[in-house]
């Protein structure tokens, strides 16, 4: 009974049973079905919600583009009032504010629901055909102040799920990552076949791809013949020995490794898009178990890996989900780059971002501004709102606008482009001249290495370079984005649009981007469609084109409108015509167009009355700052009229130019010397007096080239112990100490002045200059100065220096006329003027601003004095040096610095004390010269004009040139330059380039002279750092080298400290590159002693931290066994620091050492050979070797070699930080260099068993000879000269020697020896280049 109940109770169980799983099979049918159901319910949805936004869009296009042409129809009443009596005016303003609500209850397919759906909270637009209202509502981001910080991004999966790191957890990650290595490399830390591994747990792994242990999560695990593979019911936990595949996630980067045991082939390969798969056998080797002690360390550090999705982006295709080509185009985009992470809000974890180009990276790479806007044009994504994303706080990079010139101007024109004649674009005759840029863009973009310009994302309003339709390259903008690889662009330079796809633009490099656009957009004033018609016909546009192409135009600005568009008249002086003519005028005539109303021909423009000449236009400079100069006195005007025409003996004291020359009366040749005589006997015994000396001040000065003491006037202290004085009884102006100052006796102050300032009438420059040559100058000073001639003064109102004519014998004894001498010998031109002013007087009013308070003032009291002195009106104690006069004398002091003495103008410098600049150059002193940035434009445009004015060879006739003469000099780039010849000698000179700072050694075929742009002051302004020695009171080599590596052609930041002493002389400054003070900088590298070093202290704390960390110290290299002193052995010289200081090898091939040598030296030649093999091998699988990370002094390692070899060699210091470079030592050959940190690998420890081959020894017998100061010194050992170096390196280099150890401590110290026993250094004390050391 018992086993029939028991049989019943089992029949019932399983009965029980069977119905249960058939109940449970039918509803998970059921739910699959429905879930089926639902899935396609919402696939449906969604695509009749995006038909339904579709036509929304669609309709506010529309309705944005009526807007906008009613809008513009807007813009022409503004601009023209006189057409609103032919327009509707209500109509206009009800349209214009006819709302969009209108428009869009067409639509009767959208409702905007809240559903707390997975958007957490954000507005879903759902579907309810019931009702064909419409509500569309504003969408807000949840989070406005979002953050911001830099990132890498380490891992992706996919746009909406990859991992990020940090920048501000590098060196945090470092840390981690050495205690890691310090732990796995000890043998505790080592599995055993018998310890487990359970799911969940913490491990080490070591990552494929970087070789570091890391930390991870164990998320699967699958054991050997296990029939229930990777399904819960499996245990938690196996033995290692056990495991047949092992998966670990790494929480410090987002990524999985997964271990397979060799042989085992899993059910379902692992992706490797998105795991590391490694197959092994034994995973021991791979994975190292935590103890209690390292995990208690590591938990305080959280997984450096974030989690994060693009905000708002969903795959393109919701069925299909992201595609391989988004995670690419992803990955392309930011792998190994630094990007900007803006963080939005935070979902269960998983930060919402987006990824932009950092602020510091404008071109340099293809990361675009946005990411979910790049992968949205690509067409790779879309959002999720379906409304255009915003630019948020970023700027693209744009051009400067074109050169707008003023009303009422007129300019020399072309017009390059044209859409009407109400709308096109004419170029300035100024900047026509693009040849050399659009070359230069060519060699650029043409090349196959110009598609590494490509640009990915475009951004509207983003400067690129476009291709046109002639297969060129051009300057250009985006306008417009027609589709994910289609946009429309504007060529700047000529006004017309294209539309292009992504192959023909390209990114713009900063060389052409700091051009100003050239295409001005305009538009013909006063006229309008013919009969007011809506739009220019066929006819109009076709004759307007006829008459504007190819031709050089005058264009007269009417109006500036908005938008900086001008109205203008155009003029056509072509001779084809035969006459002058309007081309607004024109085109009404021929019934192609009509006036505006109220407007008729009587009231047009009228052609300029005089022929407009195409000439080039110079920019008003602003002067060095001088001191004012003092309004001169006034005398009878009659008083040199009297002595016009009539011939007056005088002697010529001193000459500056054709322009200025002091003469002295020979009737006052007396009293010169009775002045000097008296002189001499108050100052000859007196002492240097403590005076404050300051400008305007009389003093007497001591001249050491005549031996006298002379009357002056201080124009300007130049430092606390010299000063600029004039001597105003020759008109010299010297420099002297201030110890040869005294104060003026009041009785000599009442002396009339002595000299007389004169120009030479009717005659001035050549080559169309303002200003004389050098050339002239010299000529003139050495044939007058001190030569007594006959002058005769010409008539004038102008109260300059006096005109004058002035004879004198030539070689022959004949009278001639100087400036028809000049004349004859082509240094001046005949002067074709009809007024009486001087070519003088108007250089001095155009060039120094040296205006005149009176139209007519008269001579002033110097010459006035001069002319009673002639009359002999009143005894000597009655005549009185007036204040009238000593401020004449100033103003002739003031105009001494016309760019006589210096042919150019002074630099510059900006008002600004702080301003960015461009390094042009670093000169051979260590001067550093500076282009400001906001005179870039008009370098740019002084170039264009310079090259379309020469477009010629070099001067090829033979020609005398001078120091410091003008001229255009062409460059290796054949562009031509401002110039100034600095030094004669041979067939080259030396020339500067005026406006870069640089010196170079040019042919006299590639030199032009010519006074041409002397007038514009050179953009570059010399600079000096302030308290800032270099080491040795100059710039070393070495000091220069480092300086123009660092500087040259780099933006930097400048701070004005103090001006400079003289105008020519340097500003002093502070520089900033990239953050840091290049006084700190240099003082840290030792070049210079600096005071007020702000960055000093971060730099060291920065090396500091780079050279000190704690890490694992490395056993050192182990020298060779060195030989006993006293016996001789082969060697090698390896490396020579200096004729003292060299290293040498022990050569193995010859064993000469006696019984000193121990087992090692015995087996030195295997040793050699061994360590060879060693290398040979490291260097085959060098890849397998870790980079180095952590930098430490004398710590070892391996470093490639510029034959791409790796050797041995240790570390000795940081030399660079952006980027970092180190200072390492080859060890085997005592030889150093800096390279980069890619260089540098870890050294496997075998290789530490093998001593240094090369070992440091110092040379006895000999020292440096004495100081020549005309040698070239060794920089870092100033002792020896660069000579005897060389003759050292010829004594070793490649020879084999002998040696005998002198000394084993403080320092190996040997004897060299040749092969005829003959010590090495012996040629270099016959030489003279060492003294024997006693």
């Amino acid at each position: 009974m018992l086993k029939y109940l028991e049989l019943k109770v089992k029949h019932e169980g399983d009965r029980i049973a069977e119905t249960a799983d058939r109940k449970f099979d039918e509803l998970i049918t059921s739910l699959l079905s429905r879930k089926r159901k639902l899935c396609t319910d919402l696939v449906k949805s969604i695509n009749h919600y995006s038909a339904g936004i579709a036509k929304a869009k669609e309709v506010i296009q529309e309705k944005k583009k009526c807007l906008t042409a009613v809008i513009k129809i807007a813009k022409e009443l503004k601009i023209t009032p006189s057409v609103r009596a032919y327009c509707d005016l209500a109509q206009v303003v009800y349209n214009l504010k006819l709302p969009v609500e209108a428009e869009l209850s067409r639509v009767n397919h959208l409702k905007e629901k809240m559903s707390p759906s997975e958007d957490n909270g954000q507005h879903t637009l759902i579907l309810d055909e019931e009702t064909p209202d419409v509500i569309i509502e504003e969408i807000f981001e949840d989070d406005l102040e979002s953050s911001t910080e830099l990132v890498f991004v380490s891992h992706v999966i996919n746009p909406c799920h990859f991992y990020i790191r940090r920048y501000s957890q590098k060196k945090e990650a470092g840390v981690l990552e050495k205690k890691l290595e310090n732990f796995c490399c000890n043998k505790n830390s080592y599995l055993l076949p018998s310890d487990v591994l359970e799911l969940g747990a913490r491990t080490f792994i070591k990552s494929k791809e970087t070789g570091m242990w890391c930390r991870g999560t164990i998320t699967e695990l699958i054991p050997l013949k296990s029939e229930n593979e990777k399904k819960p019911c499996s245990p938690i936990g196996y033995k290692v020995c056990d495991i047949a595949l092992l998966e670990v996630f790494l929480i410090d980067f987002g990524s999985s490794v997964v271990l397979i045991f060799s042989g085992y082939v899993p059910a379902e390969r692992p992706e490797p898009a998105t795991l590391q798969t490694i197959e092994t056998d034994d995973l021991c080797l791979f994975v190292r178990k935590p103890d209690r002690h390292i995990e208690a360390e590591l938990a305080a550090v959280p997984p450096l890996a974030v989690r994060c999705s693009l905000k708002d982006v969903v795959p393109r295709n919701a069925s299909e989900g992201w595609g391989e080509e988004a995670k690419t185009k992803f990955l392309g985009m930011v792998n190994n780059k630094v990007v900007l992470m803006t963080i939005f809000r935070e979902e269960d974890g998983v930060l919402i971002v987006d990824l932009k180009k950092p602020p510091f990276n404008k071109i340099s790479n293809n990361m675009p501004v946005s990411l979910k806007d790049a992968l949205v044009f690509l067409d790779l994504a879309r959002f999720k709102s379906q409304l255009p994303s915003q630019l948020e706080n970023n700027t693209v990079l744009q051009y400067s606008p074109p050169k707008i010139p003023q009303e009422r101007e007129e300019v020399s024109v072309v017009v390059c482009h044209i859409n009407s004649p109400s709308d096109f674009y004419l170029q300035l005759s100024g900047s026509l001249d693009s040849l050399a840029l659009s070359k230069k863009i060519q060699e650029v973009y043409k090349h196959e290495y110009g598609k590494s310009l490509a640009i990915v994302c475009p951004v509207e309003g983003q400067a690129c370079i476009a291709k046109q339709e002639d297969e060129n390259w051009y300057r250009a903008q985006i306008i417009g984005l027609r589709s994910h690889q289609e946009v429309t662009v504007k060529y700047v330079d000529f006004g017309n649009v294209a539309n292009l796809t992504l192959n023909n633009i390209r990114r713009i490099k900063k060389e052409f981007l700091s051009f100003p656009e050239k295409a001005i957009r305009c538009r013909l004033a006063s006229i309008e469609p013919y009969k007011r018609a809506n739009e220019w016909n066929r006819e109009a546009k076709e004759r307007f084109e006829e008459m504007t192409e190819d031709k050089l135009m005058l264009c007269s600005v009417v109006e500036v409108l908005d938008n900086n568009i001008l109205s203008v008249e155009l003029f056509d002086f072509s001779a084809v015509h035969g006459r002058r003519f309007s081309i607004n005028c024109q085109l009404v005539k021929e019934d192609l167009a009509s006036y505006i109303p109220g407007y008729t021909e009587s009231t047009a423009v009228k052609c300029p009355n005089e022929i407009w000449e195409c000439s080039s236009r110079r920019n008003s400079w602003k002067p060095w700052k001088l001191k004012s100069p003092i309004d001169t006195g006034t005398v009878d005007e009659g008083d040199f009229k009297s002595l016009s025409k009539k011939e007056l003996t005088s002697r010529i004291s001193h000459v500056v130019s054709p322009s200025k020359i002091f003469v002295q009366w020979l009737s006052s040749e007396s009293i010169l010397k009775s002045l000097q005589e008296k002189m001499a006997t108050i100052y000859k015994e007196s002492q240097p007096q403590s005076v404050k000396w300051e400008s305007s001040m009389h003093c007497a000065v001591y001249v050491h080239d005549l031996k006298q003491w002379q009357r002056g006037q201080i124009s300007r202290i130049v430092s606390e112990t010299s000063a600029e004085v004039v001597l105003y009884d020759s008109g010299a102006e010297k420099t002297v100490d201030i110890s040869c100052l005294r104060k003026l006796e009041e009785n000599l102050k009442i002396i009339r002045t002595l000299a007389i300032e004169c120009s030479l009438a009717d005659i001035r420059p050549t080559g169309g200059s303002v200003q004389w040559t050098a050339t002239v100058c010299e000529f003139l000073s050495d044939y007058l100065i001190g030569a007594q001639v006959k002058i005769i003064i010409q008539e004038s109102d102008v109260a300059c220096a006096l005109p004058v004519k002035i004879l004198c014998k030539d070689e022959t004894g004949q009278l001639i006329d100087i400036s028809e001498h000049l004349i004859k010998k082509g240094l001046a031109f005949r002067n074709r003027r009809t007024d009486k002013a001087d070519v003088a007087c108007t250089v001095s009013k155009e060039h120094l601003k040296v205006h005149l308070q009176q139209e007519n003032t008269q001579l002033d009291g110097c010459n006035s004095e001069t002319a009673q002195a002639k009359r002999h009106v009143a005894p000597e104690e009655n005549i009185t040096v007036s204040e009238s006069e000593q401020k004449s004398c100033k103003t002739y002091k003031a105009l001494l610095h016309s760019g006589m003495d210096e042919i150019y103008t002074f630099p510059v410098i900006p008002e600004a004390r702080i301003f960015q600049a461009v390094v042009s150059c670093v000169g051979r002193d260590g001067t550093i010269y500076i282009i400001p940035k906001l005179l870039e434009v008009e370098l740019s445009k002084l170039m264009a004009e310079i090259q379309s004015n020469f477009k010629c060879l070099g001067l090829l006739e033979p020609y005398c040139w001078k120091k410091g003469e003008a001229c255009v000099v062409r460059g290796s780039d054949m562009m031509w330059y401002r110039g100034k010849v600095v030094e004669l000698g041979g067939g080259t000179l030396q020339v500067q380039y005026i406006d870069r700072g640089s010196i170079e050694r040019i042919p006299q075929c590639h030199l032009y002279p010519t006074t041409l742009y002397t007038g514009i002051p050179p953009f570059c302004i010399p600079c000096q750092l302030y308290k800032t020695v270099p080491i040795g009171n100059f710039w070393q080599q070495d000091a220069v080298d480092c300086l123009q590596e660092l500087l040259t052609n780099e933006e930097v930041e400048i701070h004005v400290q103090e001006l400079p002493d003289k105008p020519w002389g340097k500003l002093s400054i502070n520089l900033y590159f990239g953050g840091m003070s290049l006084s700190s900088f240099m003082a840290y590298k030792k070049y210079c002693v600096a005071e007020d070093c702000q960055d000093i202290l971060k730099m060291v704390r920065f090396v500091c931290d780079l050279l000190e960390r704690d890490i694992p110290v490395l056993p050192s290299y182990t020298l060779p066994p060195l030989p006993i002193p006293g016996d001789t052995f082969p060697v090698r010289v390896t490396h020579m620091v200096s004729p003292k200081e060299v290293y040498i090898c022990f050569d193995p091939s010859k064993n000469l050492m006696k019984q000193s040598a121990t087992e090692g030296d015995a087996s030195c030649d295997s040793e050699l050979v061994s360590l060879d093999e060693a290398l040979k091998w490291c260097n085959k699988s060098v890849e397998s070797l870790p980079l180095l990370t952590h930098f430490q002094a004398e710590m070892p390692c391996l470093v490639e070699y510029q034959d791409g070899i790796w050797y041995r060699a240790k570390l000795l210091s940081v030399e660079e930080f952006d980027p970092v470079k180190i200072l390492v030592q080859f060890v085997d050959y005592g030889s150093f260099s800096v390279v980069p940190t890619d260089r540098l690998r870890h050294i496997p420890y075998h290789l530490l068993k093998y001593p240094v081959q090369a070992v440091r020894a110092l040379l006895a017998g000999f020292k440096p000879a004495l100081y020549d100061k005309n040698a070239e010194r060794i920089p870092y050992s100033p002792e020896w000269s660069v000579e005897a170096l060389w003759a050292m390196m010829d004594c070793v280099e490649g020879k084999q020697l002998s040696a005998s150890v002198l000394a084993l401590s403080p320092e190996v110290t040997i004897s060299l020896y040749e092969d005829d026993e003959n010590l090495v250094h012996m040629k270099l004390i016959e030489m003279g280049l060492a003294d024997l050391d006693e």
